[in-house]
């Protein structure tokens, strides 16, 4: 099952659990957007399901879960167990120092422009370069363009 509708049904359930209407939610979001949400036609921001779960005294982990178990006909045990499994990889492999590493006083830190350099491929190129192997034939041992190789190669000279 599609995630969107999934949501919906999570949604529907646990405002006919509390025996509340869409206007009863209307702290939360528009009567509008919480029937497109019921009815699979919307997506949800983290914004709204932090809204929409705080009416209903519940985390927006929670409803994520129910959602996901519902979308993959998946138990919640077995869920909360994958989860659990990858966030200790994720803890393990340094994960959350590198979350923190991102965020200073409440904002994240800004980062420069363009895209990230891939280190290993520099390292490649920069062992090419050490060799003496010109351009060229960097390209063709590594298996990349040869714009990829100058713009490595020349990089580490700025």
């Amino acid at each position: 099952m599609n995630l969107r509708l999934a949501i919906g049904a999570v949604l529907r359930t646990l405002r006919s659990k509390e025996k509340r209407t869409r206007e009863s939610l209307a702290e939360a979001s528009s009567h509008t957007y919480l029937a497109r949400l019921e009815h699979g036609k919307s997506g949800i921001t983290v914004e709204k399901l932090e809204l929409i779960s705080e009416t209903f005294g519940i985390s927006p982990l929670t409803f994520l879960t129910l959602a996901v178990a519902t979308s993959k006909g998946a138990t919640t045990d077995s869920l909360l167990r994958q989860a659990r499994t990858e966030l200790e990889k994720f803890e393990a492999d340094g994960g959350l120092d590198e979350i923190a590493n991102q965020v200073k006083d409440g904002e994240l830190v800004a980062r420069l422009p363009g895209r990230q350099m891939d280190s290993q491929r520099l390292e490649n190129v920069l062992k090419c370069k050490a060799q003496g192997m010109s351009q060229k034939m960097t390209a063709e041992t590594l298996g990349i363009s040869k714009q990829t190789v100058n713009k490595l190669w020349t990089r580490v000279n700025e």
